[in-house]
């Protein structure tokens, strides 16, 4: 095999396992919520957690919500016993809106980190995110914003 016909062959494998990524990470993608505005924050439904595939139910680990009244989405997790907490998207360190990586929050500007409880996992932010109290009933997820 000559030089020209392997970099034929090893570009047309890359580019194919590129393809399955992408179509595996598209699947996989974030949830946006927009929000109802209440009095002192934002409604949620449940319902938006929730996956419907083939007859059988699961739950997305995470949301995020976006709403007018705020210029940072708040990203909201469900932990595997149904309890649920949200913190806004805001880098600590300058402002930034962060990336959502699963349960890894990162900031584009200066690659910080946060844990998905809003702890740092590395600078340089020095400040955890805010976080918000949450309330709930059978349907809904109130984020208290005040």
């Amino acid at each position: 095999m000559d030089r020209k016909e392997f970099l034929k062959i090893c570009g047309g494998t890359c580019v194919g396992l590129l393809g399955i990524s992408v179509l595996t990470q598209a699947c996989t993608g974030t949830h946006y919520v927009q929000a109802s505005a209440s009095e002192n924050g934002l409604l949620v439904a449940k319902d938006e957690f929730k996956v419907l595939k083939k007859n059988s139910e699961s739950f997305r680990r995470y949301i995020v919500v976006k709403a007018e009244k705020l210029d940072f989405p708040v990203i909201v997790y469900r932990s595997a016993d149904a309890k649920y907490h949200a913190m806004l998207m805001q880098c600590t360190h300058q402002g930034a809106e962060l990336n959502v990586n699963g349960d890894i929050l990162t900031c584009p500007a200066h690659g910080s980190e946060f844990s998905n409880k809003g702890e740092i996992i590395l600078g340089p932010a020095d400040k955890k995110l805010r976080s918000f109290n949450i309330r709930e009933d059978e349907k809904n997820i109130y984020i208290m914003l005040v």
